[in-house]
């Protein structure tokens, strides 16, 4: 009896321990529902049960529950499974199952953050998210709970609280959300319509009903618009694009899904058009006349806007240098229709077929592109460079000038490499080229001095033909690309310092330094062949203590390696009014001037520059917000380009499946191995698993390796690889190990 006694006791006690909300909450093991507590009114009498009622109100004992379930009719056990399982897919028309959110225990949540957060969501493909904040130093973590009820780039307010020892968002609300238009490949399953959609970012399916699917067939690219709200996903397809693409359509894809405008709204194109075709002469008050200075431009041979000139004369020991730059604020007045366009869109995109300018045609191509041997108005920086090509002073001015010449990379080259005096013939053109070419020894010296990163890496561009891809040709930097680059970044810089000087605030385009993990990280592979990234304890790595690792390392088999490293280590370049220098060019003081035509960011430093001629004090606006709208931009921008080149890449190796060719190993993770294909440089990638072997990572020296030591691949290894399929709309060339190239240790 005494250890009946005692094991009840016990039993008692681990009830006990357990808190009052986990005993609410917690499922009832008795058969019958229960019932809310008794409440009395005021001044109700309580009638008092007898024992034989209080006897029937009292739970079962559990004899009685388990001889109750025993004589109830057994269910299968395929049902059973049934009831459990959420159904995959939805018949047409029939509502949406009830989400339960999961129960949250409240006990490791208490710190919670009275300030919220306004941010972008940034999706991951395993379901979680991030919510990007300007000016947090950490983006707020969003658990896949949270990101059932937002999609990629939706702007959200967020508040953060410590759950399990880890800081974590709460969804307040959906501040604005993202764009409704999507790419999906559409499927029909189970007599069911689904699209799965391009981004890996977003992995619901969205259910399309049979009347919303526009005539689309089994496999089938479209356009979705998305409705918002309904779980699951609902959608409309608006537009066909079928399985047969062209690169045509799959830059279609691209600029749908970043829900780009190829068309100006009708106000802007009338304040264009209201622009005179010609400069008047009263447009040219108050300018600097240059009209007698051999200005030329030099860019690429397909290029479609000129918005910068260089004109170069020998001065002393030194040098005389002019970058005139095309005056968009002259013809695009803050505030105007023109201008609210130019900001909404931030800079220009650019495809290999296409651009989808920031300005009207009549500007970006006409007026405010500097085209040879007509008039054109500008605002100019002329430095003034000593004997060892330090600048000794620079002023700007607002000027009226024509090129004499318009120069492609290539031309210029030829001249200046080759010394053929045929490609130019103009040669007061000639001799200007020649002073230029002695700058730019100068300044090209001063920035090894400095420490800019010098990253040596592959740049490829689709070669398009008659709507195909004819080639993916990588693209080589030549002395007219270098000699450009340092006279823009020498105009850039003193026009920064400038303003600076002035107390006049700018949008500074800056660079910070790499994390101190970041920089560890390189160490730990550079350990392994007896190199470091030297800089002094407690403070930040300069540029220079990363070049000359990158130099120390020159001519080795791991250089290309350490140059790839380099890059992923670094942070990325924004706007903003806060002056932190330049990293990568190793600039204290440092902004964007020299391309109003496509870079909005250019055009707020000439209206700075302007009211500062004309001595007045800037339009105050916010700047900061601007920097960060222009910064986001400019990532979007980014990230079209990149997908469009692995478009192509795919749709270019499409001829390829089923032939072996070499490839470098360009990244490691724990499920994929990504390659850089020879000739083409075009990412692959490969399942792990398909090596048939037990593989371990060694993140360090990013190197995938056997437990018995027998196998190893890593980053730089050469192997031969068997094009096994490839997804033009997903940028994905699937390939497969040869077996002769698995690298044995």
């Amino acid at each position: 009896m005494v250890r009946k006694k005692e094991k009840r006791g016990n039993s008692a006690k681990r009830r006990s321990s357990r808190t009052k909300q986990e005993r609410s909450e917690a499922p009832s093991s008795s058969p019958w529902p229960s019932q809310p507590p008794a409440q009395t009114k005021q001044g109700e009498t309580v009638k008092h049960k007898s024992p034989e009622q209080k006897s029937e109100d009292r739970k079962p004992s559990r004899r009685k529950i388990q001889e109750q379930q025993s004589s109830e009719p057994r269910r299968g056990k395929r049902r059973d499974r049934q009831e459990k399982q959420t159904p995959a897919a939805f018949a047409w028309g029939e509502a949406p199952a009830v989400r339960k959110r999961k129960f949250r225990d409240d006990s490791r949540e208490r710190k919670v953050s009275h300030k919220t957060w306004v941010g972008t969501v940034s999706a991951h493909p395993d379901g979680f998210g991030f919510v990007n904040v300007e000016g947090r130093d950490e983006d707020v973590f969003l658990s896949v709970d949270e990101m059932r009820d937002v999609m990629h780039g939706d702007k959200v307010e967020v508040r953060t609280m410590m759950r399990r020892g880890r800081e974590a968002g709460v969804l307040v609300r959906i501040v604005e959300e993202a764009a409704s238009e999507i790419t999906a490949e559409f499927k029909i399953e189970h007599d069911m319509g689904f699209a799965y959609p391009r981004s890996k970012r977003m992995q619901q399916a969205i259910l399309i009903k049979r009347h919303d699917t526009a005539g689309a067939k089994h496999g089938d690219w479209v356009r979705v618009e998305i409705q918002r709200g309904t779980n699951p996903l609902r959608g409309k397809i608006i537009e066909v694009l079928g399985d047969d693409l062209t690169p045509k359509k799959l830059v279609d894809l691209i600029v749908a899904e970043q829900a780009l405008s190829e068309t100006f709204p009708a106000e802007v194109l009338a304040e264009s058009d209201a622009i005179p075709e010609r400069i008047r002469v009263k447009d040219k008050k108050d300018r600097l006349d240059l009209t007698h200075l051999p200005f030329v431009t030099i860019d690429g041979a397909d290029a479609r806007d000129f918005d910068d000139a260089i004109c170069v004369t020998p001065r002393g020991d030194g040098f005389e240098a002019w970058v005139a730059i095309a005056d968009v604020a002259h013809y695009v007045k803050e505030g105007s229709a023109l201008d609210v366009e130019a900001l909404a869109r931030g800079n220009s995109f650019y495809f290999p077929d296409r651009v989808i300018p920031m300005l009207p045609e009549k500007l970006s191509n006409g007026l405010c592109s500097l085209n040879p041997h007509v008039d054109r108005l500008a605002m100019a920086v002329r430095m003034r460079f000593d004997a060892g090509g330090k600048r000794r002073s620079a002023r700007v001015y607002n000027v009226v000038f024509h090129s004499q010449a318009r120069l492609t990379y290539e031309q210029a080259a030829e001249y200046l490499e080759g010394g053929n005096s045929k490609v130019i013939k103009a040669a007061n053109v000639r001799e200007m080229l020649d002073a230029a070419l002695g700058l730019y020894h100068m300044l090209e010296k001063n920035r090894a001095k400095r420490g800019a990163l010098e990253l040596d890496l592959p740049e490829v561009r689709a070669v398009l033909k008659d709507d195909k891809v004819e080639d993916i040709a990588g693209t080589e930097r030549n002395v007219a690309h270098k000699l450009i680059e340092e006279m823009m970044l020498a105009a850039n810089t003193a026009v920064s310092e400038f303003l600076e000087a002035k107390h006049v605030e700018q949008l500074f385009r800056i660079h910070p330094a790499p994390e101190r993990e970041a920089i560890e990280k390189l160490n730990a592979f550079l350990g392994a062949f007896g190199m470091k990234i030297r800089h002094l304890d407690g403070q930040d790595v300069r540029p220079k203590d990363v070049q000359q690792a990158l130099h120390a390392a020159e001519g080795k088999p791991f250089a290309p390696i350490l140059h790839k490293l380099v890059l992923r280590s670094m942070q990325q370049a924004k706007y903003t009014t806060e002056n932190a220098g330049h990293f990568g060019l190793a600039y204290d003081c440092y902004g964007h001037f020299t391309s109003p035509i496509r870079r909005y960011a250019d055009l707020t430093t000439h209206r700075r520059l302007k009211a500062v001629l004309a001595g007045e004090k800037p339009k105050r606006i916010d700047l900061e917000a601007v920097g960060s709208h222009v910064s986001i931009q400019e990532r979007k921008q980014q990230r079209a380009e990149w997908d469009t080149q692995a478009m192509l890449a795919a749709l270019y190796h499409k001829k390829d499946v089923g032939k072996v060719m070499g490839a470098t190993v360009s990244g490691v993770s724990k499920r994929r191995i990504f390659l850089s294909l020879q000739d083409t440089f075009a990412e692959a990638s490969l399942n792990v698993d398909d090596l048939g072997k037990m593989l371990s990572l060694d993140e360090v020296h990013h190197r995938l390796a056997s437990k018995d030591g027998t196998f190893s691949l890593g980053l730089g290894d050469q192997i031969q690889v068997e094009i096994l399929s490839t997804d033009p709309v997903r940028g994905q060339i699937n390939v497969v190990m040869v077996p002769e190239s698995k690298v044995d240790v």
